[in-house]
C-alpha cells in the first residue's frame, strides 16, 4: 500500500507494527545527504519525522555500495569543474575544451534544479583522457585529480550519513539471528524479481530483503522502484513515496 508523508502518523496509530522500523533505499539516503538533490527537502522532512516518532531506520550493504557509487558519479564532475576553475589558464587542447563544456552542462543542470551526475562511461572517458597526462609528481593526472578533488570528499561520506540520519544496518548477523526476518533473503528470489521486472540486481536485492523481513515500511523516491515494489509485496506492507 502506498503512503504519503502526511499519512504516516495516522497509519502508525492504525498499524502500531510500523514502530518496528522502516527500510530506506539509496536515493532517499543520498537525497537527504546532498543539499542540491531534487528530493532533498522531502527526504530531510521524512528523516525528521522518523526520528521524532522514534521509528528505527534500516539499510543494507547494497544501499551502502550504491550510495558510495552515486556520490562518485556526482562528485567526479563536481571535482572536474573545480579543477577546471583552478587550472583553466594552464589547460589546452581536448582536456580544456571538454572541461569547459562540462562546466556549461553542470551550470545548466543547476539552473534547472537537476542533480548533475556522470554515467560510468563518462567517468572512464575522463579517466583515460587524464591518464595521458603526467603530473610533476610522476603520477598521471587522473591520480592527482582523484587525490586532490575526490578522495577527501568521499572518504567518510557513508559514515557521516549513518551518523546524521541515524541509520541501522541489516547484515548477515541480523538475518542469521532471525530478529528481523521471517525467512532469509535468497539469490533465487532476487533473480526471479529481476526476471519478472527487468529491475537491476541491487534494487531486486532490496525488494527481496523487504519481502522477507518483518519490517512493514519501506521509503523511496524512485518511481520505477516504487512501481516494481507494488508488484512484489503483500498488502500488509507499506511504501512511503513523495
Amino acid at each position: 500500500m502506498l503512503l504519503s508523508v502526511n499519512e504516516l502518523e495516522g497509519k502508525l496509530l492504525e498499524v502500531p507494527a510500523i514502530k518496528t522500523g522502516c527500510i530506506v533505499d539509496t536515493n532517499i539516503v543520498f537525497a537527504a545527504s546532498f543539499p542540491l538533490d531534487t528530493n532533498n527537502e522531502w527526504s530531510e522532512q521524512i528523516f525528521e519525522i522518523l526520528h521524532r516518532l522514534e521509528i528505527p531506520i534500516y539499510t543494507n550493504q547494497n544501499v551502502r555500495s550504491e550510495f558510495i557509487d552515486l556520490n562518485r558519479r556526482v562528485l567526479v564532475p563536481e571535482g572536474l569543474v573545480d579543477f577546471y576553475e583552478d587550472f583553466s589558464q594552464d589547460l589546452s587542447g581536448e582536456i580544456e575544451s571538454k572541461l569547459k563544456s562540462l562546466k556549461t552542462r553542470k551550470a545548466k543542470a543547476t539552473a534547472e534544479n537537476r542533480t548533475f551526475k556522470f554515467s560510468d562511461n563518462e567517468i572512464k572517458e575522463y579517466m583515460q583522457l587524464f591518464e595521458q597526462e603526467t603530473h610533476s609528481s610522476q603520477k598521471n593526472a587522473w591520480y592527482y585529480f582523484c587525490k586532490s578533488y575526490l578522495y577527501n570528499y568521499i572518504e567518510h561520506v557513508w559514515e557521516e550519513a549513518v551518523s546524521n540520519l541515524q541509520l541501522n544496518f541489516l547484515g548477515t548477523r541480523e538475518i542469521d539471528l532471525n530478529n528481523f526476518f521471517n525467512r532469509p533473503p535468497s539469490w533465487e528470489k532476487m533473480v526471479k524479481i529481476v526476471g519478472l521486472s527487468g529491475i537491476g540486481s541491487s534494487d531486486a536485492m532490496i525488494i527481496n530483503l523487504f519481502q522477507e523481513s518483518k519490517i512493514p515500511l519501506i521509503i523511496t523516491a524512485d518511481r520505477a522502484f516504487k512501481n516494481t515494489l507494488l508488484s512484489f509485496i503483500p498488502e500488509n506492507k507499506f511504501i512511503l513515496v513523495p
